[in-house]
């Protein structure tokens, strides 16, 4: 049986350091998880190497903009630099994912990518769920090198989609790590790993944080409140790590 890992997505240096501090197997790194992870800074790469405590496995999403996952010929460019930099920053491992306006993988840019990334191992990311034939689209992800793919069966949560995850990981047939996210939680993730097969999982395990200072006189920096912090909390990911472990 596959060793079953836990990777946790982190936008901030606080959460690597809780993710890692909690057991942590891989970290996926992204800036604006509130807008489904974005590109990271090379900058957030260098703090979260210095100041982790053990070695740990950073993989960085490599995703422009949020909204579709269909890109430009600029936007494309834009990806492919931002893999190379991150590369020559230290990733250990990327993250992304690409496709036509016809709801099929893009080909030619995940090839691209994967050509960037040269030796370093790459996660299909959930844009798989958005695809019209996952499944068949599954053989198109393993031709084109990706070691993993991260996806919740195409549903909103994994654990709505775990009949596809099941045949994903049949269909799999150790090619390729089907790896499930989506509300991915302590108390759902057993449950997941029974019906699905899955050997590795994925989740933000984030906690909000409430800052004492107030507001004042309505402005804000962005859509959501300035006050408030969402923060990966090492409790929940010590009990995720402790729940895959049991299962």
């Amino acid at each position: 049986m596959a060793k079953r890992q836990l990777e946790v997505c982190v936008d901030s240096l606080d959460s690597a350091i809780a993710a890692v501090n909690g057991g942590a197997d891989r970290l996926e790194l992204c800036a604006a998880l509130s807008e489904g992870g974005l590109t990271p800074s090379p900058g957030l790469l260098f703090a979260v190497r210095k100041h982790i405590s053990k070695l740990v496995d950073v993989f960085c999403i490599v995703r422009p903009r949020a909204g579709p996952m269909v890109y430009s010929e600029g936007e494309a460019e834009i990806i492919l630099h931002d893999a190379a930099t991150l590369k020559k920053a230290g990733a250990d491992g990327l993250v992304f994912g690409a496709l036509t306006v016809n709801g099929t993988i893009d080909r030619k840019l995940c090839k691209s990518f994967r050509e960037v990334a040269s030796d370093l191992p790459c996660t299909f990311h959930r844009a798989f769920d958005l695809l019209q034939d996952p499944l068949s689209e599954l053989e198109t992800v393993i031709e084109l090198g990706y070691q993993r793919i991260l996806t919740s069966g195409g549903k909103a949560t994994a654990l709505e989609g775990c009949d596809t995850l099941a045949q994903l990981v049949t269909a799999a047939r150790g090619r390729i790590v089907i790896m499930v996210g989506a509300g991915v939680k302590s108390d759902n993730v057993g449950n997941i790993i029974s019906l699905t097969g899955v050997s590795q999982c994925h989740a933000s395990a984030r906690v909000c944080r409430v800052f004492g200072s107030e507001e004042t006189n309505g402005a804000k920096m962005g859509s959501e409140s300035d006050n408030v912090l969402w923060v990966a909390c090492q409790d929940e990911v010590r009990a995720l790590k402790k729940a895959i472990g049991e299962n």
